[in-house]
């Protein structure tokens, strides 16, 4: 009888205490594994978030798989239930561990022997079901950017605010105001440096509410803040907040002046295509170029005191070694409406993870909306107060805020899914007819989009793709002269051949 390890996962700590998850998984798995003949020798379960790496049980579950020999099977019911991260899928390596993988709803078995279009839908289904955490995160940005433009503080309230649960907005701190205005007007008096305004505030008693003292760095940051005179930055954009001000801009304004100007980079006359994107290996200063002989281009560290700036290298090499980093991401125009097509059948999963929690949430809401109609109910038959109504009603409807937006970003989520999958892998097939025809300077915006951690050693570029071009990357290979899928790609590579 095969033995196996179960793992089982919910994404938060809420769908765990509502009890409809682990539960249901776990008896799938169980009922899955009697008809199999599988024996279960230890159960593995996840109640945290997913959104980075370094899960507790997931770690413990290849701890086990590394300490024995004897149990090589992981069974989990499908795929973005034991992964939705690279780092975790890169860490459970099929190949180089020797795991069989069961996915019992997707009806997949993978292992060292699948043959390898199996591996390119599965490292395809690890993609996008990143891909649809991401854009949740993006919906969440776009709410907090809305909440932004209407004038309301979309973070944890700086020192001399606190955040109002129910309004949402940024009430003032009755203990901590003042001495915010004490800090600005001393450092604006002349009197006193910046060291000597955080000794006197330090005396005075200023703590942060987790009971810690500012530190010079954190007077600095109060200083040349726009918050405290009725504006605050988000995002790169200046915004009128509808929170009370502790300052005048006047006195803000009086604060700048006594700060020294920041030294800026001169800029360049003539557009070189890769500055401002590549570091030195040997010292970390940024490369630079100039201008050899009217016509000639040639990059160097920007470091003149360290031997390194002395090394030149011609725009053409480093043009070519970029040149070939695009080639290798290039998905063949013969694969794109295959991909696609997984694309479309992945969809299907994720859909029914976005209609289970647009399920839930109008339940919620729903319920919220009962309860609230029958308290009216109960207020106008005298049976709660008028106090009671009022707080309580002013609680619920802050939750059902809560709700709808999130709602709105599962449905944002569901929609542009797709769609930003079908536009990676467009970009991917087009980037080098795009890199060719480009000017310098969006050559350079494009790099940006696929590579990053650009270093230069002597005349080698070495760098980093992005996600998910890193998967088309390792998915190709040069052979006579032609691009081709690879027909012996290295280990963990979810794209290969397509010989099978």
């Amino acid at each position: 009888m095969t033995k196996a390890i179960i793992y089982v996962r919910v994404s938060s700590r809420e769908q765990a205490d509502e009890g409809y998850s682990i539960e249901a998984q776990q008896k799938f798995l169980r009922q899955y594994a009697a008809e199999k003949g599988i024996e279960i020798v230890k159960e593995f379960v996840e109640v945290e978030s997913a959104k980075a790496a370094g899960r507790t049980a997931f770690n413990e579950m290849l701890a086990y798989l590394h300490r024995q020999k004897q149990v090589k099977t992981v069974l989990c019911e499908k795929t973005d239930r034991l992964y939705r991260n690279f780092t975790d899928y890169v860490a459970l390596d099929i190949d180089q561990q020797d795991i069989t993988l069961i996915l019992a709803k997707e009806g997949e078995v993978l292992n060292r022997q699948s043959k390898s279009h199996q591996k390119l839908v599965h490292g395809l289904k690890v993609l996008l079901a990143k891909n649809y955490i991401d854009n949740l995160r993006e919906e969440i940005t776009k709410g907090m950017a809305e909440k932004a433009r209407q004038g309301g503080y979309p973070q944890k309230a700086p020192t001399g605010y606190i955040n109002n649960t129910v309004t949402r907005a940024l009430d003032l701190d009755p203990e901590r105001a003042p001495f915010i205005k004490k800090v600005f007007e001393l450092y604006a008096s002349g009197a006193y440096s910046l060291e000597q305004v955080h000794e006197i505030i330090e005396k005075d008693g200023l703590i942060s509410r987790s009971g810690k003292h500012l530190s010079k760095s954190n007077i600095h940051w109060i200083l040349n803040n726009p918050i405290y005179y009725g504006y605050f930055r988000w995002k790169g954009g200046l915004y009128k907040g509808i929170h009370p001000p502790i300052i005048t801009k006047a006195l803000f304004d009086a604060v700048q002046e006594r700060f020294e100007s920041m030294n800026r980079p001169k800029k360049t006359k003539r557009d070189f295509a890769y500055t401002g994107m590549i570091r030195c290996a040997k010292c970390g200063c940024m490369i630079t170029a100039e201008m050899k002989k009217g016509k000639y281009v040639y990059y160097h560290c920007t470091n003149y005191k360290k031997d390194c700036a002395r090394d030149y290298v011609r725009e053409a090499e480093i043009e070519a070694q970029f040149d070939e980093a695009v080639r290798r991401i290039v998905i063949p125009t013969d694969k794109l409406a295959w991909l696609k097509t997984i694309l479309q059948e992945s969809h299907a999963d994720e859909k029914t993870f976005h209609d289970a929690s647009v399920k839930q949430l109008n339940h919620e809401l729903a319920e919220l909306q009962d309860w609230t109609d029958k308290a009216y109910r109960d207020k106008l038959r005298g049976v709660i107060t008028e106090e009671y109504w009022t707080k309580t009603t002013a609680e619920w409807s802050a939750r059902a805020q809560t709700l709808t937006e999130t709602l709105k970003r599962h449905q944002s989520a569901n929609r542009s899914y797709l769609e930003e999958g079908v536009k990676i892998l467009e970009l991917a097939n087009k980037a080098y007819d795009l890199f060719k025809v480009r000017k310098s300077h969006e050559k350079r915006e494009l790099l940006n989009c696929l590579v990053s951690n650009c270093v230069l050693d002597g005349k080698k570029l070495t760098f980093t793709y992005r996600k998910p071009f890193d998967i088309f990357a390792e998915g190709f290979s040069r052979s006579n002269g032609r691009r081709e899928w690879d027909s012996n790609p290295r280990k963990g590579c979810p794209f290969t051949s397509f010989q099978d």
